[in-house]
């Protein structure tokens, strides 16, 4: 039989815990669910370098304008810079190794790799099918400790997947692209009392962080927080913590100190919270047909919460009501 003839694609990179990502023809390095390789390190940018195979065999590695820049050996890269063999990849505080095939053969003897845990969490991941779930789900399945076992993309679809599944967390994005955050939340506390519920928000409202965990949420995390965040709100639910990320722990610290900036009273706080939820996909820009789709309503129920939601906030017309909740979302 031929030997086996290493192509450019059987390289891998291995992470300080021994765990491999094969590189393939291209590969993107950060902190996004959307790149191939997602590191949680927070010295780690959005986007941080691209590995390329090379026309004549082995790869390449280019920063993508990094905050903390990319290193090869510990040296700072300018521009695309060929990488060997058991190189150290530098991404701001991140060690990697690049490995290429007789480097990995080898690793049984050089390297312990961790072994897997005992027991992974199951999560059923409950957002809009708009949201970038795909890179969500790697995002979570990449750790060893979580595994994703259902995505549901509507409050009923979640609820029976909840009641098939039984799920150890609930990831339920409440977002403006959500799906009906409030509703969703009771439900699941009413049909089990012991749900741990971690919430994805889009804006760090005091009065809003402060309807969903007493709601029944355990965690809470912004959508635009890095992705180490979301992991360990998930890690702490699956242990009956509470979690908030930092950047909604600040607010909720200040509201709970009575400051003007944690307390503020500009919010729909008027609203019930199922008019809170319209309000807020309104500002999200859905249209009555969205809206109703996602709470599980008919159109002409819709149509009647904005109604009551223009009087209590004292608005004229859904083109004020719509750019009044625009700004509030942006906050």
């Amino acid at each position: 039989m031929p030997a086996h003839s290493p192509s450019a694609e059987d390289a891998w990179l291995e992470t300080p815990e021994g765990r491999l990502h094969r590189i393939g023809r291209a590969c993107v390095i950060g902190r996004l669910g959307s790149c191939n390789v997602v590191l949680g390190d927070e010295s780690v940018s959005r986007k941080h370098a691209r590995i390329r195979s090379g026309p004549k065999g082995g790869h390449t590695i280019m920063d993508l304008g990094s905050t903390n820049g990319t290193y090869v050996n510990g040296l700072k890269i300018a521009e695309a810079t060929p990488l060997r063999d058991r190189d150290t990849i530098g991404l701001g505080s991140c060690r990697l190794k690049y490995r290429k095939e007789q480097a990995v053969s080898e690793m049984a003897t050089e390297v312990r790799v961790a072994a897997p845990p005992a027991y992974q969490h199951r999560v059923l991941v409950a957002t809009d099918a708009s949201l970038e779930g795909d890179g969500l789900l790697r995002s979570i399945d990449g750790q060893p400790d979580l595994r994703v076992d259902g995505h549901a993309t509507n409050a009923r679809q979640a609820l029976q997947m909840y009641d098939r599944l039984r799920p150890d967390i609930v990831l339920l994005d409440a977002s403006t692209n959500g799906v009906g955050a409030f509703s969703l939340l009771t439900d699941l506390m009413a049909a089990d009392p012991d749900a741990r519920i971690v919430a994805l928000l889009a804006r760090p409202d005091p009065d809003y962080i402060n309807r969903t965990l007493r709601r029944g949420a355990l965690a809470c995390v912004l959508k635009t927080d890095p992705a180490v965040e979301l992991i360990r709100a998930l890690q702490s639910a699956a242990a009956g913590s509470v979690y908030l990320s930092r950047r909604i722990a600040a607010v909720t610290v200040k509201q709970l100190a009575g400051s003007k900036e944690g307390g503020r009273r500009d919010g729909p706080q008027v609203l019930t919270n199922r008019e809170l939820e319209i309000f807020h996909l309104i500002g999200g820009a859905k249209a009555n047909r969205e809206i109703a789709a996602s709470l599980g309503m008919s159109v002409k129920t819709v149509e009647t919460h904005k109604e009551n939601i223009k009087i209590k906030l004292g608005v004229a017309n859904s083109a004020e009501l719509s750019e009044r909740a625009r700004e509030w979302l942006a906050g």
